[in-house]
């Protein structure tokens, strides 16, 4: 859905990196592109990219989540969420926002996000990466409530990287 999108926004001109860890995601994704006739994407498993030292405008890190927001149409988490997970899976998300912060140019833009209304894997995760790489500044957060927006939950957050500032 959102590399589509993306190479939507883009009118399919330019050139879009997406990538994945699971080989069997990234089969999912090229017949997605096939089917919306993307022709703008490159699809790359991810290892391949953080060993390659290209750097790019504009990154999207979609991090593996508790999916909290999307609950409400996936009843099986409430019998596999585990609340001690949260700390394993944070550390994993943090781990990932920084490997895609090396991946982003000078003055890039980086836009972290999740399907999770959970403050540690959302705000608080935000908030610790800028307190500890003063380079980067938020700026903008959006979270959307299933209660209050009639939607799956979601968080996006937007940073610059400021070089020279």
């Amino acid at each position: 859905g959102k590399t589509c999108l993306i190479a939507e926004r883009m009118n399919n001109n330019g050139q879009l990196t997406a990538t994945d860890a699971s080989e069997s995601r990234l089969e999912l994704l090229r017949e997605n592109c096939n089917r919306m006739k993307v022709t703008c994407a490159t699809l790359v498993q991810a290892d391949k990219v953080t060993a390659d030292g290209a750097k790019f405008d504009r990154v999207l890190v979609d991090v593996p989540c508790t999916n909290t927001g999307v609950m409400r149409r996936r009843l099986d988490l409430r019998w596999r969420l585990n609340p001690g997970e949260y700390g394993t899976l944070s550390r994993t998300q943090l781990d990932l926002l920084g490997q895609a912060a090396t991946k982003t140019k000078p003055d890039g833009h980086l836009v972290y996000s999740t399907c999770s209304i959970e403050p540690e894997e959302n705000g608080q995760l935000v908030a610790r990466f800028v307190k500890a790489n003063p380079e980067w500044q938020l700026t903008d957060e959006r979270s959307l409530n299933p209660i209050e927006n009639h939607t799956d939950g979601a968080y996006a957050a937007r940073l610059i990287r400021r070089v020279g500032d």
